[in-house]
């Protein structure tokens, strides 16, 4: 990728999205390109991309100097290291702030620290342990060093807080499919589905899970509904 991409359009947004959607489009984005899911050669290279773009548009300050600004803007006023770790630089926020240490997890997360990542959740959960978010994002960590178990434990956290988390019980699903346990897998991901019936996410990932299975005609069907639903293959 020579010349830098609008950042909305890495992400498939605009300057009017909500935050949940931006989340929502970044998860989506991020585990389809991560470089230990996907093995084609730029997949590295995308998810560098994907994760600057977050990075700077789900941070309000980052974000406005962006949207007035743009690449120039941004490039100007921060280093490549500080649009990813504004959050987590020495002293920047009380070390009793449990949102602080969920930032300072979140940036190490989006470069690829996972083991810092989860320290520093392990220390907002310390501070605040019902906390669900926190717990799936501590997941989403595990996941990606393939502590799958682990990841698992996290997640069921997150659920026994809020049964309602349909992110969760997908995250949930995709350890347990890492794992083999394919039916086991589905479950997860018929409770993300009946939570949220319109996460394609879920009704791709209970497709792959119904493929390992061999139940061919009904992943076919996940497929389908997944892409009906906006799923990019």
């Amino acid at each position: 990728m020579s010349a830098k991409r609008d950042y909305y359009d890495v992400l498939g947004v605009t300057k009017t999205s909500s935050d949940y959607e931006v989340k929502q489009q970044y998860r989506k984005l991020a585990l389809k390109f991560h470089p230990d899911r996907n093995q084609y050669s730029d997949a590295e290279e995308h998810f560098k991309e994907i994760s600057e773009a977050y990075a700077v548009i789900s941070n309000p300050d980052k974000k406005q100097v962006y949207d007035q600004y743009g690449h120039a803007g941004v490039n100007g006023r921060y280093s490549n290291a500080d649009i990813f770790q504004g959050a987590q630089r020495g002293g920047g926020f009380d070390s009793n702030d449990a949102w602080g240490w969920r930032n300072k997890g979140g940036a190490l997360y989006f470069l690829g620290k996972y083991d810092e990542a989860i320290t520093c959740y392990d220390q907002s959960l310390k501070i605040d342990p019902n906390n669900p978010v926190v717990w799936n994002n501590k997941g989403l960590a595990l996941y990606f060093l393939g502590k799958y178990d682990e990841a698992i434990t996290s997640y069921d956290q997150a659920i026994k807080i809020d049964p309602s988390d349909a992110d969760a019980w997908n995250n949930k699903g995709n350890s347990l499919n890492s794992l083999g346990k394919y039916d086991e897998a589905i479950t997860s991901y018929d409770q993300a589905i009946k939570i949220d019936p319109s996460d394609a996410d879920a009704w791709n990932n209970k497709g792959n899970s119904l493929n390992s299975l061999g139940n061919h005609d009904e992943a076919k069907k996940c497929y389908d509904r997944s892409r009906e639903l906006g799923y990019d293959c």
